[in-house]
C-alpha cells in the first residue's frame, strides 16, 4: 500500500513539475514579446486553425480533360463509356471506404472488380486491426469526375479518373487531420486497367499483379485453372474489362 501511495505521489510530483516548467515558459515568452505580440502570437495561431478547417471544407476541383482523352480512349475502344467507368470508380470508392470503416474485406475478397487491389486492402485493414487504428466515413457524396490521364502499352492500358467527394471523416490516427464537425471535402485519383494483350502485360508488369485468392501468390499462368503454390482452383479472370488498380487520396 505504501509503495502505491509512493508511486502516486511520485507521478503528482512529476506532473506539477511540468506544469510549473510550462508556466515559467508561458511568463518568460510573455515578458520577452510583449502583452500585445502575445495576443498577436495567439491571434495568428488561431487564424492558422481557421484556415487550417477552411481548407478542410472547401470543395476541392477535379483534376482532367475528359473531352480530349475520351476521343482518343474511344478510337482504341470504340465500345468505351465514359459515364459507366465513373459510375464503377464511385462504386468501388465506397466499397472500399465501407471495407476500411468496418475493417472486413470479405466482399471485397469476393468481388471480381478488386482482382488487382485485394491484396494490398485486406493488409491495410489487418494493419489497422494490429494497431488498433479506426477510421469512419459518414454520408459520403461524389460529385464530379474527370478523365485525368491515358497510356497504352506493353499490353495494357490505363485510364486515370479524377474524383470529388466529400464525407464526415473521423479517426485515431495522428498522421490524419480530422475534424468530426466538418464535412471534408476532397479528392481522390484512381486508375482502371484493361488487359488487351495478356502475354506482354505478364512479361513486363512490374507495379502490381493478380494474386491467388487463398495464399495470396501473384497467378503468372492465367490460362491455367490452379494456383501454382498452393493448387487452389482458380476461376478464369476476365481481363478484357475495365478493372480498378489503385486508388489514393490526395488531400491528407
Amino acid at each position: 500500500m505504501n509503495f502505491f501511495i509512493s508511486v502516486i505521489g511520485a507521478l503528482l510530483g512529476i506532473l506539477l513539475a511540468i506544469g510549473i516548467v510550462v508556466f515559467i515558459i508561458y511568463c518568460k515568452l510573455r515578458s520577452m514579446v510583449g502583452p500585445t505580440n502575445m495576443k498577436i502570437l495567439k491571434n495568428a495561431i488561431s487564424n492558422i486553425k481557421d484556415l487550417e478547417r477552411e481548407e478542410y471544407s472547401r470543395e476541392k476541383n477535379v483534376k482532367g480533360m475528359t473531352k480530349l482523352l475520351e476521343e482518343e480512349i474511344l478510337r482504341d475502344f470504340p465500345d468505351f463509356n465514359t459515364e459507366l467507368i465513373f459510375s464503377m470508380c464511385e462504386t468501388n470508392l465506397r466499397k472500399i471506404l465501407n471495407a476500411i470503416e468496418a475493417q472486413d474485406d470479405s466482399k471485397i475478397k469476393n468481388d471480381s472488380n478488386f482482382i488487382y487491389l485485394k491484396k494490398k486492402i485486406s493488409e491495410q485493414i489487418e494493419d489497422m486491426k494490429s494497431n488498433q487504428i479506426t477510421e469512419k466515413y459518414d454520408n459520403v457524396e461524389f460529385y464530379r469526375h474527370a478523365i485525368s490521364a491515358y497510356t497504352k502499352k506493353n499490353g495494357r492500358a490505363t485510364i486515370q479518373i479524377s474524383s470529388t467527394l466529400s464525407y464526415y471523416y473521423s479517426t485515431n490516427r495522428k498522421d490524419k487531420k480530422a475534424f468530426s464537425d466538418i464535412k471534408k471535402q476532397t479528392r481522390y485519383t484512381s486508375e482502371f486497367v484493361y488487359v488487351y494483350d495478356e502475354t506482354k502485360f505478364y512479361e513486363k508488369q512490374v507495379s502490381f499483379s493478380v494474386h491467388c485468392p487463398n495464399c495470396g501468390a501473384p497467378l503468372r499462368k492465367l490460362n491455367s485453372n490452379f494456383c501454382e503454390y498452393c493448387s487452389t482452383y482458380i476461376e478464369k479472370i476476365n481481363l478484357k474489362i475495365w478493372k480498378m488498380s489503385s486508388y489514393k487520396e490526395d488531400y491528407k
